[in-house]
């Protein structure tokens, strides 16, 4: 039996999140937020904070510095029961953070990199890595340090027997280019949102990017925002409408639903199942500020789900088998 379910390997960093704002902030002129909240942020964090919440033993492989931030996100991590024995402490660069100005439907965001850009496969403890059945990574294109490296990493991952997931975000530079596809060659699960999924692919519409992407992965996982989710597997296509909610603050929506998707996919659950809980964790995570503070306990989940079962049956009548 392995120690632990999941072994996430990536970035780390604290957000500053700003609401309530009138706009975007405009060269010269002040903008004033009605609140703020300072929390654990990157996706790679708010994913192993979320899933461990639903009660799978996760591991975290990563590097912060030694200062206040790291810290805090050592303690976030570890209120929720993440292992953070494999983070390593650097004097040498600064944690980074992420300022998010965060409206009801969208957000904007300023990141310091910091002591993510200089984290590598090479400090990852493999043996360690090894003690799971799963190995999950996001935030791909805002990694330097690491992006040499992942083709190394997942492709060790599946020779070692660990299913694996993977959820690039969006490339900053606008390059995308073609490394990716040497990791995509080791992914079971591909968690991309749709733009993600079009700009990685080359093409200029979704249709073309499945056609694609599918030829490298188990699962591709399409993340739409309102118009819901797509997933596509060799033999079968399912769309999942969105919970309708009204969103206080979206960020690390998308992480929480990976979380809840790769629950119940690590769990044996169909496709449709995966895709439920996916989205009802998305959807409690918007309720609260910051990615952690509205996801659910596996309880609360549950209780959203049975509390939704109208809205869940036409979700899963609107599925295309």
């Amino acid at each position: 039996m392995s120690l632990l379910d999941i072994a996430v390997v990536g970035e780390l960093n604290v957000d500053l999140i700003l609401t309530g704002l009138a706009g975007f902030p405009e060269m010269g002129a002040l903008k004033l937020a009605k609140d703020m909240s300072f929390t654990l942020g990157s996706s790679s964090a708010i994913f192993a904070s979320n899933i461990a919440r639903l009660g799978l033993r996760v591991g975290f492989a990563g590097k912060a510095g030694k200062d206040n931030f790291g810290d805090f996100i050592l303690a976030s991590l570890q209120a929720n029961s993440v292992d953070t024995s494999r983070i390593l402490r650097s004097s040498a660069a600064r944690t980074g953070i992420c300022v998010c100005m965060s409206f009801p439907e969208n957000y904007a965001m300023v990141s310091f990199p910091g002591i993510r850009e200089t984290f590598t496969v090479d400090e990852v403890d493999f043996d360690y890595v090894k003690q799971a059945r799963h190995m999950h990574l996001s935030s791909y294109y805002i990694q330097p340090g690491m992006r040499p490296g992942c083709p190394r990493l997942f492709r060790w991952a599946r020779e070692n027997g660990l299913t694996t997931s993977f959820d690039p975000d969006t490339d900053p530079a606008g390059e995308w280019g073609e490394a990716i596809f040497e990791v995509l060659e080791n992914v079971d699960v591909f968690l991309p949102n749709e733009t993600e999924a079009m700009r990685i692919s080359g093409t200029q519409d979704l249709e073309s990017a499945v056609e694609k992407l599918t030829k490298y992965v188990k699962y591709l996982v399409i993340k739409r925002g309102a118009r819901g989710v797509l997933a596509v597997t060799d033999s079968r296509r399912v769309e999942a409408a969105p919970f309708r909610i009204s969103p206080v603050d979206t960020t690390g929506a998308g992480d929480s639903f990976n979380a809840g998707f790769l629950y119940q996919f690590l769990g044996g659950a169909s496709l449709e199942e995966c895709l439920i809980w996916g989205n009802a964790c998305g959807a409690l995570s918007t309720t609260k500020m910051g990615g952690t503070a509205g996801f659910p306990t596996l309880a609360e989940a549950h209780e959203f789900i049975r509390e939704r079962s109208p809205e869940v049956s036409r979700m899963v009548a609107k599925a295309k088998g």
